[in-house]
Formats: C-alpha cells, sequence, structure tokens
C-alpha cells in the first residue's frame, strides 16, 4: 500500500513537472510579445521575428515561438514597402516556421488561421493576379479554422476584412462582413475576460475588428 501511495505521488509530480512553464522561457515569450505588439518598422518586425526564432530553438516543444516568428513575418510582408518578389520572400519564411508550429500542434485553430492570413497576405501581395485563385482558398482555411475551435475570434475577424474587401470590389454592402466582425468582437470580450495572468496565447486581432466596426455605423 505504502508502495501504492509513493508511486503515485511520483507519478504526480511528474505531471506537475511537465504542465509547469518554465520560468525563463515565459520570461522572454512575455518580452517579445511586448516587442511585437509595438513594432511598426520592418527593422523591429525582423528583431521580433528573429527573437521568436531563437526561442523556438531553445524550446523545441513549444508551438508558439514558431507562431509568432511566423506571424511577425506575416505583419512585416503586409507593411513592406517593397515589391511582389520581396513580399513573397518574407511570407516564405513566415510558412517555414508556421510548418514547424504545425508539426508540433496539429489541428490547430491558431495555425490554422495563421496559415489563411499568410494567403491572404500572398493575395494582397498581388490581388489583380491573385485575387481570384486565392480568395477561395483563404475563405476556406478561416472557414476550416472556425471549425476546429468556434470561440476562435480571429478566424471570425479575418474572414469579416475579407468579406468586406470583395463586398467594395463587387459593389455590395458589408452586412455580412460587418456581422462577422461583430460576432468577433464579442469572443474577444470573452477571450479577454478569461485570460490568464501573463497569457502567451494568442489574443491579436481585437483592434482589428474594432476598426472594420466602425466603418459598419
Amino acid at each position: 500500500m505504502k508502495n501504492s501511495i509513493l508511486t503515485f505521488a511520483l507519478f504526480l509530480s511528474i505531471i506537475a513537472a511537465s504542465l509547469a512553464i518554465d520560468p525563463a522561457y515565459e520570461k522572454a515569450m512575455l518580452s517579445q510579445l511586448e516587442q511585437l505588439g509595438q513594432a511598426k518598422t520592418q527593422e523591429e518586425f525582423q528583431a521580433a521575428a528573429n527573437a521568436f526564432a531563437r526561442i523556438g530553438e531553445m524550446k523545441q516543444e513549444a508551438w508558439l515561438p514558431q507562431y509568432y516568428a511566423a506571424l511577425a513575418y506575416t505583419r512585416m510582408s503586409l507593411q513592406h514597402p517593397g515589391n511582389v518578389i520581396d513580399k513573397d520572400a518574407l511570407l516564405a519564411k513566415a510558412k517555414e516556421h508556421l510548418s514547424k508550429a504545425t508539426d508540433l500542434s496539429p489541428s490547430n485553430s491558431e495555425l490554422v488561421t495563421l496559415d489563411g492570413f499568410i494567403i491572404m497576405a500572398r493575395l494582397s501581395a498581388d490581388p489583380q493576379r491573385r485575387g481570384q485563385s486565392l480568395s477561395p482558398k483563404v475563405m476556406q482555411t478561416y472557414g476550416k479554422a472556425i471549425e476546429l475551435d468556434k470561440s476562435n475570434p480571429r478566424p471570425l475577424m479575418l474572414m469579416a476584412q475579407m468579406e468586406y474587401g470583395m463586398a467594395q470590389y463587387f459593389g455590395q454592402g458589408p452586412e455580412k462582413a460587418c456581422g462577422l466582425a461583430r460576432i468577433s468582437l464579442d469572443l474577444y470580450k470573452q477571450e479577454g475576460a478569461n485570460a490568464s495572468e501573463n497569457n502567451l496565447n494568442p489574443t491579436w486581432g481585437k483592434e482589428m475588428a474594432e476598426q472594420l466596426t466602425k466603418r459598419c455605423k
């Protein structure tokens, strides 16, 4: 009986250790999340991407560093002043980091959402040539992300952005886009209420949803 209790206690300690967050990892991630949130220039996005990549090398079992490196490259591409080739090169790096994250966490709504965001960024780099072929793929990818986690506001928000752009292009009303944006805002509120202190999980996109809903008024 005593041996059974000791074995069970050892088992619980192993489980607890596996679930514990490395303080150094948490500190590094929180610091870089702040930097990424404040990034505006190409140099700042590049610094954030490099930092997350280094964290990912040290914490190879964690998908979040690779996710944020991919997100940094995606945002970098969207704000890049150069040509399509330069933007595509950045998105190729984003895809590389996303693939590493997906290997660690398959069927993850956040990763599928980011995949859609990368495709959306490729479309925006050359909308005249890529719009017809990539628009359906973007929407399908966001739809898959929503199916994986209906409480995730990011695929809904990004889908709303796509719907709004397509409505403008075809001269249609923004009602569908605005409805999706409002639903995403409700989910962002729930996400914020449930977020723990020192949360490392994705929370970005609320400001984008708010900006879109303002255009709906």
